[in-house]
């Protein structure tokens, strides 16, 4: 009996000991190399380098800093170093770069051992740098999995960034490009993008069981088609689906999928410059292709795609074509001085509540131009068909109209 009791006491105390040395939060440890010393680090939600939201603040000592709190889920949260940066272009403007570190942080002790010069900076992680192989990270189970789909798909995204460039620098000289040469760039630019959506499709799949899925779902949900995006949401389970980041998550999806390629439009209440209460639905749908067209009076490349959208109208309007374009102005006169003096020949409309209405929300976008290309049976079929898209689709619905002069420009 006493040899069971002290058997029995010793296995309460070890599992004491044992629950003494599990943290009842993270503990984020990192040891770096260079010019490190006294350099301010950040804690910081997220990992969108254009919005991270602080959360905790050190200084390094000894080349070493540390953090404490608690996730209640496994959290992806991003270390920033301060003031340690460089100035580089980014596209044609010259911004401050830092180095960044994006960690799964979940309630366990986690190590980040690197030298200062081998962390990415902030901004080429976004804009196609994402070499992560000489930072080490223990602890977070995660970690790998979130880095091996953030490479991926930002490698397979730089790709097609980089056709973009070369495309538009194309299209920056006296000469230009022609309607057909422009439509064969918009041809090899979607099959890379198809490409990577269908990688991020196959890497939420493989992560639907854990918080990388989501984080993948998060950032890649509008790259699919309504179809793609059911069956991707339905695999996830209910444990996901119902923890903080998954409730968002899913919140959002539902928004992308109602507007998603392939569902039908949405109708949408609507004024006419006369004030005349119309619908969307008296235009679209009606058996053919249609341009739902949302711009501003006061946005420049709104009015800057004019020019192009009339040409387009002027071709192909006789074939069935038709455009809708939706003001998101909020002053009717500001408006109408912009019709006035655009002289815009297709259906005007607006609901003058600007950003403040629910037209951004329904169809999904935070920034105009912004445009959706409707079927004649009425079913999204691209977003944002402008440019050389708008004019690759007209050549697809109703042959070549486009005369032998005519040039794509910047």
């Amino acid at each position: 009996m006493k040899a069971t009791c002290t058997k029995g006491m010793l296995l309460l105390l070890g599992a004491a000991a044992l629950q003494a040395c599990q943290p009842e939060g993270y503990i984020l440890k990192g040891t770096l190399t260079g010019d490190v010393e006294g350099k301010t680090v950040y804690l910081c939600k997220g990992d969108n380098v254009f919005n991270l939201e602080g959360i905790d603040s050190t200084v390094i000592q000894n080349g070493q800093f540390e953090f404490k709190g608690k996730v209640e889920t496994p959290e992806l949260l991003t270390v920033k170093i301060f003031p340690d940066s460089t100035r580089q272009m980014m596209g044609e403007r010259s911004v401050i770069m830092r180095p960044i570190i994006p960690v799964i942080v979940t309630n366990s002790l986690i190590e980040i051992e690197a030298c200062l010069d081998s962390i990415p900076l902030d901004f080429m992680t976004y804009g196609g740098t994402y070499d992560y192989s000489k930072v080490l990270v223990k602890g977070s189970a995660m970690q790998d999995k979130y880095m091996s789909y953030k490479q991926l798909r930002t490698e397979k995204g730089d790709v097609a960034s980089n056709m973009s460039m070369d495309f538009h620098e194309r299209t920056r000289t006296e000469e230009g490009c022609t309607a057909l040469e422009a439509v064969a760039f918009v041809h090899r630019y979607d099959s890379v993008r198809d490409e990577l959506a269908l990688d991020m499709a196959n890497s939420i799949k493989e992560n639907k069981d854990n918080i990388v899925g989501l984080y993948a779902l998060k950032e890649c949900m509008t790259m699919f088609d309504a179809p793609t995006l059911e069956r991707l949401t339905d695999a996830f389970p209910a444990i996901l689906k119902e923890c903080a980041l998954g409730k968002e998550v899913f919140a959002k999806v539902d928004t992308v999928k109602n507007c998603a390629v392939g569902a039908p439009f949405i109708d949408v209440d609507l004024y006419d410059r006369d004030g005349n209460a119309i619908k969307l639905s008296d235009y679209v749908g009606k058996g053919h292709y249609t341009l739902v067209e949302f711009w501003a009076s006061w946005c420049g490349p709104c009015r800057g795609e004019i020019p192009h959208l009339k040409h387009v109208y002027e071709l192909y309007h006789p074939e069935g074509f038709d455009i809708v374009s939706i003001s998101m102005d909020a002053k009717k006169e500001d408006w109408v001085k912009a019709l006035d003096a655009e002289g815009m020949a297709w259906t005007q409309a607006s609901d003058l509540k600007a950003f403040e209405g629910t037209l951004a929300k329904l169809y999904n976008f935070d920034g105009i131009p912004y445009c959706v290309l409707v079927s004649p049976e009425g079913k999204i079929l691209h977003h944002n068909a402008r440019g050389p898209w708008l004019d690759n689709f007209m050549i697809q619905f109703y042959g070549n109209k486009f005369e032998e002069s005519y040039r794509v420009y910047k």
